[in-house]
């Protein structure tokens, strides 16, 4: 072959293996830009969810401390007010965006796009469920219970402007309520009023708030404690704080008057003992909607109650320990819950990896005395990082020491605060993930940290069996009577069985508030089994602080979902 010949053959050669590599090349950039662009649009499809969960919410938006993000204009002079059309384009909402998140494929998605995708729907079809038999929901009721603190908690007063803003938004609550009012009247005419149980519950709430002074309420105390601490005129902050005690009288006291009247002389009248869920219209599907919403799992009842039974009787038949039955209350229960959580801090490093443990601050307060059945509950600090925690405990209720510090535990670090805090900090977490709150998950965490408690040698064996005997006998009973169909006689043989006495009491408040205690044992016993199983399959590959990276790094998930991260994690450790 002449050499003009192979040159051509050469150039020809060439020419076409670099058109092949175009080609590649060209194709390479097309599936990468396709892959940057479903990447991009995927990303913004989550941003639109996390905003159309908050637009018309401002209490929401001041809750997660969102009010100046991308697509939201936050009112100040506005309170929530959950009304028909709110809740119907809610609904509109859902079912548009699982039709926009079942258009991609995901096994195409990036691994954490892939991760926010899965956790996303999870969400998305569980409010879904719950919507079809919304009837029965009872959210509006229990909504202003912990209204006061939460608002005064949130609501940023750093001028005049805030200050004056407040109390136009208190103005409001008035209205609020009337459409609360007029949600559950009329529920009331399409058949259903809650159980008895649950009303007399939330009248004993509502009673405390409409016979506080208007001086006495947290909406007065907290601001005033904000508002000395800001640059205004005298006679300009007393002529506000007159202001906002006459709101108080005119608005927010008599509307829970209104309630807890509503409640005494119509609705307690017509209202029947609890036979469970299942005995409402819907009410099946309605509570294992319920049951998914709050154990973060796909359980049927019957499995969360067999689950909750053998958990139950390993506590029962565990070893106990010595404990001591020493008491506190007011600032010296304030005192023994921040020396605990000082306590736990030195220690972390020997449970948690170092880069993970958040500096997040969080402090323990007392609340009116008014609140006090409420008992103690956590309000997450702003995604903004203007607010910190904040855990509240009632000033008048004697406790057990061990119970305080099991509570600074559950409700700080390393509980809900921890917990929280990481998944705030974690920049690859998109907002609607941050905002996230799986009751499985949360509870689950926190009730699992009791135990760690133990491990670390902080809390009494006794105290924590004990408390987590009252979860799993708690969804025994809730998951017998709605929706095995238990009668009262039976929930109180099991009570018997298990602690040698009945208790009305106690069966009561389970069927006032269905399905709340499934997410403490449930959510306790999926990562008590995660844990086991990553002890048993890797033996002494198992590093406990990696396996805690692995449940807290990726912010709260489904249970379903969080075990194929355990899975990835020892299939890698191995």
């Amino acid at each position: 072959m002449s050499f003009v010949k192979q040159m051509v053959k050469n150039t020809r050669l060439t020419i076409f293996l670099t058109a092949g590599l175009l080609v590649l090349l060209i194709a390479g950039g097309s599936f990468w830009w396709a892959d940057q662009q479903q990447s991009k649009d995927f990303a913004a499809l989550m941003q639109k969810i996390a905003v159309a969960s908050l637009i018309e919410d401002p209490e929401s938006q001041l809750y997660f401390g969102v009010e100046d993000i991308n697509g939201l204009e936050w009112d100040p002079t506005k309170l929530s007010v959950y009304s028909d059309d709110y809740y119907q384009q809610r609904n509109n909402d859902i079912e548009q965006f699982l039709q926009e998140l079942n258009t991609y494929e995901a096994a195409k998605l990036s691994s954490k796009d892939k991760l926010t995708y899965d956790i996303v729907k999870w969400q998305l079809i569980t409010s879904q469920q719950l919507n079809q038999n919304s009837d029965m929901d009872t959210d509006g009721y229990l909504s202003l219970i912990n209204f006061s603190p939460v608002f005064a908690n949130n609501y940023p007063i750093r001028n005049q402007a805030d200050a004056e803003n407040y109390i136009v938004a208190l103005n409001g609550f008035s209205d609020k309520v009337a459409r609360i009012i007029d949600r559950v009247q009329d529920k009331r005419e399409k058949g259903f009023i809650p159980t008895s149980e649950f009303l007399k519950e939330i009248r004993t709430s509502y009673n405390n708030l409409k016979n506080t002074k208007p001086e006495q309420s947290v909406l007065y105390t907290s601001y005033v404690e904000k508002l000395s601490e800001i640059k205004i005129q005298p006679s300009k902050e007393q002529e506000l704080k007159k202001e906002l005690l006459q709101t108080l009288s005119d608005h927010v006291l008599p509307s829970y008057v209104k309630l807890a009247d509503l409640i005494e002389n119509d609705f307690l009248k017509q209202a029947s003992l609890g036979q469970g869920l299942w005995s409402q219209p819907g009410g099946d599907e309605y509570y294992s909607a319920q049951l998914r919403y709050y154990t973060s799992t796909d359980f049927s009842p019957l499995e969360i109650h067999e689950i909750a039974k053998r958990r139950a009787e390993e506590n029962v038949m565990g070893e106990r320990g010595p404990v001591s039955w020493n008491t506190v209350k007011g600032d010296e229960l304030l005192q023994t819950v921040i020396d605990s959580m000082s306590e736990v801090k030195p220690i972390l490093s020997d449970w948690f990896e170092e880069a993970l443990i958040p500096g997040n601050p969080v402090d323990a307060q007392l609340y009116p005395a008014p609140l006090s059945n409420v008992g103690a509950f956590y309000i997450r600090p702003s995604l903004n990082g203007d607010r910190n925690g904040r855990f509240f405990f009632p000033p008048d209720t004697r406790s057990f020491e061990e119970d305080a510090k099991m509570f600074a535990l559950h409700e700080g670090v390393p509980g809900h605060h921890f917990q929280y805090s990481i998944q705030y900090n974690q920049s690859e977490i998109p907002l609607v993930r941050k905002m996230a709150s799986l009751p499985g998950f949360t509870e689950g965490w926190a009730t699992y940290v009791e135990t760690l408690g133990v491990e670390m040698g902080l809390l009494n064996q006794k105290t924590v069996q004990e408390h987590l005997l009252y979860f799993h006998i708690g969804t025994v009973i809730d998951t017998g009577i709605n929706g095995l169909k238990w009668t009262r006689e039976q929930a109180n043989d099991y009570l018997i069985s298990m602690t040698g006495r009945k208790s009305d009491a106690f069966i009561d408040n389970v069927i006032a508030f269905p399905g709340q205690t499934t997410s403490y044992a449930i959510g306790y016993d999926q990562f008590l089994s995660l844990r086991e199983k990553a002890e048993s399959e890797l033996g002494d590959r198992f590093d406990i602080k990696t396996f805690h990276s692995v449940l807290l790094r990726d912010g709260s998930m489904p249970f379903p979902i969080l075990e194929q991260q355990v899975n990835q994690y020892i299939k890698s450790a191995k």
